[in-house]
């Protein structure tokens, strides 16, 4: 009799290892398994771009399933996104396309969804993973009318043109406006334009705030600089870089040719 209780006994050992081994080989993995890493998105607003979010399962023993992006707020996601498996310690790659809201948002939230554990009724559960995304969205402005001109007191008499010659010692001036291809109006003051001379032995660089606000479709006036031409310059040919920019970020740029001659 106790030979049979003691054999009942291991046997019931041996089943409720089994079982919990069963359950914690079952386990589902937490969030917190999860890694989720993307770099920062700098995009104009309403323009689509293609993104790709790295995921890592760091469970020891289960992989995740059906692992999608399901929102990426205040972004709008285009098309669908792919759904991948990911083996337990391992690491993917989720690439999908999306289109950015107004520039005026500053703040956004990426959610992955992925299958892991089952309900009562063998269902796979679905379960999320919120992080944060860094994120700059730009106006959709760009240059426009862009090119070299007379002097400063006729910068609308003729069309601009795109190289310059010039002598030595004098000033050449260079005028431009801006339009807003996007949705949102722009305030004034929160753009300007620099105008670069390549070689800075024959010039440097001079600034001009754009004042104007513009609406959807709005442009701001035409705008001159005059940059001084350096009295020893070097005879030949430099770049003249236009550039439309926000803060540090360039939205738009148009290159210009200057000669210096004899």
């Amino acid at each position: 009799m106790k030979k049979l209780l003691s054999l009942l006994l291991l046997i019931s050992v041996i089943i409720i290892s089994g079982c919990a081994s069963t359950i914690k080989a079952n386990s589902p993995v937490s969030p917190e398994e999860l890694v989720v890493s993307i770099e920062p998105l700098v995009m104009k607003e309403f323009n689509e771009q293609d993104v790709s979010v790295k995921v890592l399962n760091n469970n020891s023993t289960q992989k995740i399933d059906s692992v999608s992006v399901s929102s990426f707020d205040p972004f709008t996601i285009v098309g669908s996104s792919p759904q991948i498996n990911i083996p337990a310690e391992s690491k993917a790659a989720l690439s999908f396309r999306v289109m950015a809201p107004s520039f005026e948002k500053n703040t956004s939230m990426l959610t992955v969804s992925y299958a892991s554990g089952t309900d009562e009724k063998e269902q796979p559960i679905i379960r999320t993973k919120v992080v944060p995304v860094q994120m700059v969205v730009l106006p959709d402005a760009k240059l426009q009318f862009v090119g070299f001109a007379e002097n400063m007191d006729n910068l609308r008499k003729s069309p601009p043109v795109s190289a310059w010659e010039t002598k030595k010692g004098e000033n050449i001036t260079v005028k431009f406006s801006v339009t807003n291809h996007g949705q949102s109006t722009i305030a004034g003051d929160s753009m300007y334009v620099v105008v670069d001379i390549e070689n800075k032995m024959i010039g440097n660089s001079s600034t001009v705030n754009i004042t104007e606000a513009m609406a959807k479709g709005g442009t701001s006036y035409t705008r001159g600089m005059e940059l001084p031409v350096q009295k020893d310059a070097p005879n030949g040919e430099t770049n003249v870089y236009v550039n439309l920019m926000k803060g540090d970020y360039l939205l738009d740029s148009q290159t210009l040719v200057l000669k210096v001659k004899l």
